[in-house]
């Protein structure tokens, strides 16, 4: 299992997806009309909601406990099988979109295919199949984002549901010739991962209400103009944090795996943690800087919100090595209840910030709240790992620390700030030689020469 071939395919996957969703809002932008976009917009909320509020056998754990299982040479059919038909059973559910508009209520079967297909995926995820899974989120991509533009001719939403649909079930089929599944549900399964998950479970409620808190406070609070113009820097910001979430999606089943086999989970989230700082932290700075540049040129008509995008998108970008740490909390299984406590934190903190601030500075009291957020949250996960003896923290780890701390000095010149966090990995030696030998022997013989990049870096 190679996390770091898994990892470049997630990220060109996630850079293809959202390139291709670029594309296609701004076409929507010019041809269609904000009805439209808007019906879209509904339709990846439920998306959404979907994926929180009806996984109660959560993602994560299923993707622990199938790559588990496959470390150690158990069965995992039981895990799929369940995981699959848990899917299909709590689907009828999904018929409260029938008291609603009929769009949505047109839209079921596709979110019936959609968790369906999220589970697959987490499933082949954990068995390492990285190639097979990302194919099929190309297939999805292309179906969603690219074949969909024709509904906006069309001023269609009925259409851009049957295409949405369409590509769903190509999905799942695809992923049905990797991993074949009957219907079978094992209590004892179901139960376990359930029961061993539940705080997980709602702590993916809980991170729902905090990362929707800020937009349902701006709309209450300052209407549906202000709304619109977060809500686009705010979508537009998550882009970068995003890109290194993705990269590292491969760390949740490559690190249950080693773990298993015997590996220290302490020396590989602090590896880990401090590659991924030396690639957030650069991303995080040039984001704020580039910005500015990026609304201007192509959504001039949100340049209000640009000081907001800028605080978002540093803040989410340079605390993900940080936020990071929860995959390896529940890779090592010892105790999921910390989510529980950090997300009941997240979620009071963004809701009441948002209504002391926003009603004093506006949107940028949002932006403020989600900063605030990902901070506390980033320190919580840094406290919880490192008493569960999942992180340590020692010199380079400290240092680390330091510079994602320093990072945020962005907001006062952020070309200085660059230069000396980019020599403050090469003097302190954040990385060192050994670890980059360890980075090359899984990167593939084609980019071999982007560890010279590494090694300019190391100590």
């Amino acid at each position: 299992m190679n996390p770091l071939s898994g990892a470049l395919k997630f990220l060109s996957t996630t850079l293809f997806n959202s390139v291709l969703a670029l594309v296609f809002f701004l076409v929507a932008g010019h041809f269609a009309t904000p009805s439209f976009v808007g019906k879209v917009a509904i339709i990846q909320l439920i998306e959404t909601i979907t994926g929180a509020f009806f996984s109660i056998l959560p993602y994560q754990l299923v993707t622990r406990e199938v790559s588990h299982s496959y470390a150690s040479s158990q069965g995992y059919d039981k895990i799929v099988y369940t995981s699959l038909s848990y899917s299909l059973l709590v689907s009828p559910l999904l018929l409260f979109l029938l008291f609603f508009p009929s769009y949505l209520w047109m839209s079921i079967p596709y979110f019936v295919i959609y968790l369906f297909t999220n589970y697959q995926g987490q499933l082949l995820t954990g068995l390492g199949k990285f190639t097979e899974v990302n194919v099929g989120n190309a297939v999805l991509t292309i179906s969603r984002w690219g074949f969909s533009i024709i509904a906006i001719f069309y001023h269609s939403v009925e259409l851009l549901i049957l295409i949405w649909t369409l590509g769903a079930v190509m999905k799942a089929v695809y992923y049905q010739i990797y991993l074949p599944f009957k219907f079978s549900l094992d209590k004892t399964t179901f139960k376990e991962i359930a029961k061993v998950g539940f705080p997980i479970y709602l702590t993916g409620i809980v991170y729902f209400i905090s990362g929707q808190g800020d937009r349902v406070v701006t709309a209450f609070l300052l209407g549906s103009y202000y709304l619109g113009i977060y809500q686009l820097v705010a979508l537009a910001s998550v882009v970068p944090s995003m890109l290194i979430s993705s990269f590292s999606s491969s760390l949740l089943p490559s690190s249950t795996y080693y773990y298993t086999k015997g590996k220290d989970i302490k020396e590989i989230s602090s590896v880990s943690f401090r590659i991924v700082t030396l690639i957030s932290l650069p991303l995080a700075i040039l984001g704020y800087a580039i910005s500015p540049f990026f609304i201007s040129k192509f959504f001039p008509q949100y340049v209000l919100g640009i000081p907001s995008m800028q605080l978002l998108i540093l803040s989410l970008t340079s605390t993900m090595p940080l936020q990071l740490l929860s995959t390896f909390m529940i890779a090592a299984k010892k105790d999921y209840r910390p989510f529980i406590i950090i997300g009941i934190i997240s979620a009071a903190e963004v809701v009441g910030v948002s209504y002391f601030l926003i009603p004093r500075i506006g949107i940028y009291g949002a932006a403020i709240a989600q900063a605030f957020n990902a901070i506390i949250t980033s320190l919580l996960y840094l406290l919880f790992s490192h008493f569960q003896g999942v992180f340590k923290l020692e010199r380079r780890e400290i240092v680390g620390l330091a510079l994602i701390g320093l990072s945020f000095l962005a907001l006062i010149n952020w070309e200085v700030v660059l230069i000396v966090v980019l020599l403050g990995f090469k003097l302190f030696g954040v990385i060192g030689s050994d670890e980059v030998k360890i980075v090359e022997g899984f990167t593939p013989s084609s980019l071999k020469r982007i560890t010279k990049i590494l090694y300019l870096i190391a100590k």
